[in-house]
């Protein structure tokens, strides 16, 4: 069988495409897909960007693209670990090879990942390439390769899902900005992009202020901007001043992207030396000052509960 007309199988006739790959047993062929498939998710996820006003640099594309290449390599390991040891339970015998064969070439639809859109499509046409693969790997019946295959993906989930939350737990404490709280804020004076100075002192008995450092490239960013300027309208006439600082190397770009997401912030031009006394590591990143001019919040990365947690502090340091 001819490669090509064998990977067209892969859409057409699953069944008869592992059936050759797993005969074949070749898994530098079922790398090299998966570093293709890579390449395709990272160019669709930096057209995303491109319509959102946010080029894809070619330095920032290749690093993505080794990232997601060696994550998708890792993944596939784990799932063959996972799925073949759970697949001999159930009356399986495919070995931690045939696995890795099958894992790999279920992330065809990886390309869909690169969009919430079209992420739960591509979830469900992999899982049942999934099932096909190990079917024929395992030599179950079906309703046991589902077996198999939805006990696997569920302990990935839950995995993925405690180790995120373990991560997130422990790197918390441990930003440099968490320093900041109960601390002056640093006398700093920045530029508007309109070109306006603004002192920070000049806020001091009057407003209460927050800081948002982001980036058009940083990805979490773009989704606490849209909650932030929704908060900052809705304290505008409370004496909340908010500053939308952008870590963008042409802040002509972010001050493009503001306009075009229609996000009503006052944008301002970030430096390292901003960064260094805010101490800024990871973005977004999210600073309140009260009205005597005391770090009363630093928040780092964007939650779900962004808005409530943000007003939640506001009214705290109205309060005051």
């Amino acid at each position: 069988m001819k490669t090509t007309e064998k990977f067209l199988f892969l859409f057409t006739k699953p069944g008869r495409f592992f059936a050759a790959v797993l005969l074949e047993q070749k898994v530098g062929w079922a790398i090299l897909f998966l570093t293709v498939i890579a390449l395709l998710f990272c160019f669709a996820r930096a057209a995303v960007d491109g319509v959102l006003s946010l080029p894809s640099t070619p330095t920032t594309l290749a690093h993505m693209i080794l990232t997601v290449s060696l994550g998708a390599v890792v993944f596939c390991c784990l799932y063959a670990l996972c799925a073949t040891q759970l697949g001999k339970k159930f009356g399986g015998k495919a070995t931690f090879k045939r696995v890795f064969i099958v894992g790999a070439y279920a992330l065809l639809p990886g390309v869909f990942f690169a969009t919430p859109q079209t992420a739960l499509m591509g979830l469900i046409w992999s899982f049942c390439l999934a099932v096909i693969g190990l079917r024929i790997a395992h030599g179950l019946p079906l309703v046991r390769a589902i077996i198999v295959q939805s006990i696997t993906m569920a302990v990935f989930a839950l995995f993925g899902a405690l180790a995120a939350m373990g991560m997130l737990n422990l790197t918390k404490t441990h930003y440099p900005s968490e320093k900041l709280v109960h601390q002056p804020a640093p006398n700093v004076s920045v530029e508007t992009f309109k070109g306006d100075r603004i002192e920070l002192s000049s806020f001091k008995g009057k407003s209460v202020v927050v800081l948002d450092f982001w980036a058009t490239w940083c990805s979490p960013c773009r989704t606490s901007l849209p909650m932030l300027a929704e908060v900052a309208h809705d304290f505008r006439d409370r004496g909340v001043v908010v500053l939308a600082i952008s870590d963008d190397d042409d802040w002509h770009t972010a001050e493009q992207y503001l306009r075009d997401a229609k996000i009503d912030l006052v944008g301002v031009k970030g430096s390292p030396k901003l960064n260094q006394d805010f101490l800024v590591e990871p973005l977004p990143q999210t600073v309140i000052v009260d009205k005597n001019g005391i770090v009363q919040w630093v928040h780092v990365g964007v939650s779900m509960q962004e808005k409530e947690h943000l007003r939640v502090e506001l009214e705290r340091c109205l309060a005051r």
